[in-house]
């Protein structure tokens, strides 16, 4: 079972850390990748095009062996301190806020705490680009990209929501459908008006769309804040 603090965390910053990474996806296609841990390089090797190279932090691992989460401050191995700077404050802040996950040095991998959701709270917590998932035998090393020559840009984000927010639920089930969505617009900044168990969304300054790409949103809850309709 995950804390209550944890799952809020979850709520508030899993549905935009799944759209970055949706992103990163769409981004890297088949490209190759290298590490340098003694510079804190990820590399991307991208057919026809340049290679692109980004500084990042070193987060944790996931070991299939022992099926648990080490915090990259509590790894044995030698990781520069400098690529530990925002696990750590992740860490200062979990025990200011009394986050227990992020706070302890071992997890078991759960349905509920698992290196995917600890990745998206922490990137979404630090304003990471998103995060990479580096698997070596019987494990992966997780990487947050925070690196300003990683560049995202989402000019209509109201369609974008309308696919991604329901793939999100499916893939991470949460507690709070409604407060999960209303912290996934925030991140767009769109403004939102709430009519009982309505939500809509709009453009601050819609844009022209040419394809007739939708400009608001409406999502339906209902008694139990379950999402029963979105479009």
């Amino acid at each position: 079972m995950a804390s209550q603090k944890f799952e809020d965390l979850f709520t508030k910053h899993g549905a935009a850390s799944f759209d970055k990474q949706i992103y990163l996806d769409a981004m890297l296609g088949r490209s190759s990748w290298a590490f340098d841990l003694n510079s804190g390089v990820l590399a991307f090797h991208r057919p026809h095009e340049e290679d692109l190279q980004l500084n990042v932090q070193v987060l944790g691992t996931e070991s299939e062996d022992s099926h648990t989460w080490l915090w990259g401050w509590a790894n044995p191995s030698s990781i520069p301190d400098a690529l530990l700077k925002l696990a750590n404050e992740l860490k200062a802040f979990g025990a200011t806020a009394s986050v227990p996950e992020l706070i302890t040095p071992e997890l078991p991998i759960t349905p509920e705490v698992n290196p995917q959701r600890i990745a998206l709270i922490a990137c979404g917590a630090q304003r990471a680009g998103c995060f990479f998932r580096a698997p070596y035998p019987r494990g992966a090393l997780y990487l947050l990209i925070k690196d300003p020559r990683y560049k995202r840009s989402v000019t209509r984000p109201i369609p974008r929501i309308l696919r991604i927010f329901p793939a999100f639920l499916s893939r991470y089930p949460v507690t709070n459908p409604r407060a999960a969505l209303l912290s996934y617009l925030q991140f767009y900044r769109l403004d939102v008006r709430e009519e009982g168990r309505r939500i809509i969304a709009t453009m601050k300054a819609a844009p022209r769309s040419p394809l007739g790409a939708p400009q608001q949103l409406i999502a339906d809850f209902d008694e139990q804040g379950r999402l029963i309709a979105l479009g």
